[in-house]
């Protein structure tokens, strides 16, 4: 596990969390979305299958942390089509080991956080790219019934991600799941206002689309996130960080480095 991160406001803030009975058959289904029957999610599925449902679930997790490099932007895609792609969302990540679970039989569900859009993402994120985020944003997670309990495990951020920039955002932290505990990203509690689970179904939210007012900061963003997986290492904390990535994108990306600058630096 990563290390333990600590926040000035975790004592003082306790999000609401509602947690849905369970309903096997309901985690179990394939739906538009989630579709765990396609035949590609069945021969991935199978290859990741162990001796025990535990097992299984743990090789399951690692192979879609590692293997759907994270990113931000448009979450609407079927699990076979973000396999193929080999990126996604958090909602992506997610919604990828809930099919591999249900194809494996595993009951598997969601579960879906509401969190202070702005400040989830953690320090190190430009200022100018969260400004644009809603107040309220969704941050998706994946829930699998183990031993007659829910266990929740978040496979959003791949390995590459997180080891080149924990050390300048703590909620990038590096997370590993042994099956048996909750492995969740280390998010500020004081940014988390609402925490549901376990969901049998997201469709509805996945079809949503995004904001076109986003197009801009997201396209900016997964550059961002590609700067720290090329760069992170190097980076001493998350001012110099931000100072970093803006003399890059300058460098390298000069048209869209005078399109960040016309971002608001600050609310309002």
């Amino acid at each position: 596990m990563g290390p333990r991160v600590e926040y000035a406001g975790e004592a003082q803030h306790t999000p609401a969390v509602s947690v849905r009975p369970y309903n096997g058959d309901a985690f179990l289904r394939t739906t538009l979305f989630c579709d765990a029957a396609h035949p590609e999610i069945g021969r991935l599925a199978e290859s990741l299958r162990r001796n025990t449902e535990r097992d299984s679930a743990v090789a399951v997790f690692g192979y879609v942390r590692d293997a759907i490099a994270y990113e931000v932007g448009n979450w609407q895609r079927t699990a076979s089509e973000t396999l193929r792609r080999g990126r996604g969302t958090c909602t992506n990540a997610a919604n990828v080991m809930v099919a591999l679970l249900r194809s494996l039989g595993i009951p598997a569900g969601y579960g879906v956080m509401t969190v202070n859009g702005r400040e989830y993402f953690g320090p190190a994120i430009p200022r100018r790219l969260c400004n644009r985020a809603s107040e309220r944003s969704r941050h998706f997670y994946v829930c699998v019934w183990i031993d007659d309990r829910w266990v929740r495990c978040d496979p959003s951020d791949d390995a590459a991600f997180s080891l080149a920039s924990q050390h300048v955002n703590p909620q990038c932290t590096l997370i590993e799941w042994d099956g048996y505990d909750d492995a969740l990203l280390r998010l500020d509690p004081a940014h988390i206002v609402e925490d549901l689970h376990p969901l049998a179904d997201i469709d509805a939210l996945m079809a949503k689309p995004m904001r076109t007012a986003m197009r801009l900061p997201v396209h900016i963003g997964n550059y961002f996130i590609g700067f720290l997986r090329e760069h992170g290492q190097s980076l001493a904390d998350a001012e110099d960080c931000q100072f970093r990535f803006e003399k890059w994108l300058a460098r390298t990306h000069p048209v869209l480095f005078l399109a960040y600058r016309m971002l608001p630096a600050s609310v309002g």
